[in-house]
């Protein structure tokens, strides 16, 4: 199934890592959203979740992966899409309510960032499904729907 998805991370302490080209970032403790397409299939969100149940990545490509081995994962969302350009509407609905990470996974897009940030768990999901609805994703699985 092809789409654009989120995957809910949960960085439990301050850190401050190397983040590929971006170079050394200072993350606080909280609740990460990360926007991702899924465009060639949701292996892609499988990847990312078999890399946090490993807890660690040997060849780091996407900036997620420099991230992905000092989080655990809270949960995920995927909403079934062809277009593109749903990654980066999402991505910039979601900088505009929420704490995000510059040029974080957004090399590609024209969004500010595609990694978002709040200390409540709820605030996150909250925002997350009023996005999802605004940039016109109906149809939203998560965890407990098993797709993947």
């Amino acid at each position: 199934m092809k789409g654009i998805y989120i995957l809910i991370l949960h960085l439990p302490s301050c850190k401050e890592l190397k983040i590929g080209k971006l170079g050394r970032l200072s993350f606080e403790s909280g609740y990460y959203a990360y926007v991702g397409s899924a465009l060639f299939g949701e292996h892609r969100l499988m990847r990312h979740i078999k890399n946090l149940q490993k807890g660690k990545i040997l060849n780091p490509h996407w900036h997620i992966d420099y991230l992905i081995s000092h989080c655990e994962k809270v949960g995920w969302f995927f909403a079934e899409c062809h277009d593109p350009k749903k990654e980066g509407e999402v991505a910039n609905a979601l900088s505009k309510k929420l704490s995000y990470i510059d040029n974080f996974g957004s090399s590609d897009s024209n969004a500010p960032s595609h990694l978002f940030k709040s200390k409540k768990l709820k605030k996150l999901e909250e925002e997350i499904q009023k996005v999802w609805g605004s940039v016109g994703l109906a149809k939203i699985y998560s965890e407990k729907d098993s797709i993947i």
